[in-house]
């Protein structure tokens, strides 16, 4: 939950694509871009912190596939769809697979900003409210073999949540007999 969202701009046309991603850096995002679907869907995976900015028409994987695969790995994904040949129909159909938004070219700088703002913090918010389900799904669960209601058990279960996700080892000392 603590990882910076990423915006991975796909994009064939490397002018197209250093101006978005030029656009997404100086609006103040993390950005990576890549030439092919097929790079950036290396990055995709279940819960991944990453918003995607995809042209339509592109060689090989194009957008609206690699729109298909990225709602098949995480259907939170926000991606956000560019082309200068499409029409309502290809518009309202990608919308209907998925898409978090689509933008016709040409566009603004402020234009793809804005909109690439709008889909991190669906993105990030979307990751908080997993996160903090996860922690109210192991609270509800911590409490059955965690007994005590003082505010030292109450912070006892608080540190073992805190850990629970990582790989540290943790020593547990007290007095004999404390049910350690």
């Amino acid at each position: 939950m603590e990882d910076e969202i990423r915006v991975l701009v796909v994009e064939d046309d490397e002018n197209v694509r250093i101006g978005v991603e030029q656009a997404v850096a100086l609006a103040g995002f993390p950005v990576d871009a890549f030439a092919s679907a097929a790079d950036a869907l290396a990055q995709v995976a279940p819960g991944a912190p990453v918003v995607i900015v995809s042209d339509v028409r592109m060689p090989g994987i194009d957008g609206l596939q690699l729109l298909e695969r990225v709602m098949a790995v995480d259907p939170q994904i926000p991606v956000v769809l560019i082309s200068g040949h499409a029409d309502i129909s290809t518009a309202v159909g990608a919308m209907h697979d998925g898409a978090y938004d689509f933008i016709e070219k040409p566009f603004s700088s402020d234009v793809i900003a804005g909109r690439v703002a709008r889909a991190v913090e669906k993105r990030r918010l979307t990751l908080e409210v997993q996160g903090l389900r996860a922690v109210l799904n192991n609270w509800q669960g911590i409490e059955a073999f965690v007994l005590g209601k003082s505010p030292a058990m109450a912070d006892v279960r608080k540190k073992i949540l805190r850990l629970a996700d990582t790989s540290v080892s943790v020593l547990i000392t007290g007095e004999t007999g404390t049910g350690k």
